[in-house]
């Protein structure tokens, strides 16, 4: 097998699954970095929580070139960009039917769907963060992705609040300004 052969099965393969681990380790390589700024005592949580997601990142990425014993700790056969289980409803002879929501009932077209919306919403998330504040942000983020899984209100709602008060304790508590963003510092 050539080269080119190899790297054309090679980019066939690749997921969102892939792109958003390698932005998330990357970012967390960024950061990790970044620490090395504050004082020691303040940059053990950046290099704690970082280092965890490189690793754990990097064992998602290589999973399907780890030893069988480690492969099995990371690897899931459950889909993370699946939008959730369909009610299908065979109405036809052979019994496939198709989805209640009139998709078909492979659930690929879902399954593409929702991988396209989650890095949608994670690109957004990143973009939110930086231009305007993590602390704003996040519920934005958590509002949107509990709609769109069509969740109830009383646990959008709930959510929503509930991922405010987690940054706003993160902000108060750990003093960092996750209230700021590229937008404030250029106005003020």
């Amino acid at each position: 097998m050539s080269v080119k052969e190899r790297a054309g099965e090679i980019g066939a393969s690749l997921t969102m699954e892939h792109a958003l681990l390698v932005v998330f380790v990357g970012t967390s390589i960024y950061m990790f970095v970044g620490a090395f700024e504050f004082s020691q005592d303040a940059a053990i949580f950046p290099w704690f929580t970082t280092g965890v997601v490189i690793v754990f990142g990097v064992l998602l990425l290589l999973r399907s070139v780890l030893p069988e014993p480690l492969r099995r700790f990371v690897a899931d056969d459950v889909d993370v960009f699946e939008t959730g289980t369909e009610e299908y409803e065979p109405d036809d002879e052979d019994g496939v039917g198709e989805a209640a929501d009139g998709e078909t009932g492979d659930g690929e077209g879902s399954v593409r769907n929702g991988a396209s919306v989650t890095g949608g919403l994670c690109l957004g998330y990143l973009v939110g963060s930086y231009l305007v504040g993590m602390l704003w942000v996040t519920p934005l983020f958590v509002l949107a992705y509990t709609v769109w899984r069509d969740r109830p209100r009383y646990a959008i709602v709930g959510l929503t609040v509930l991922s405010f008060l987690i940054a706003f304790v993160f902000y108060s508590v750990l003093n960092l300004p996750v209230e700021e963003g590229l937008i404030q510092e250029l106005v003020l």
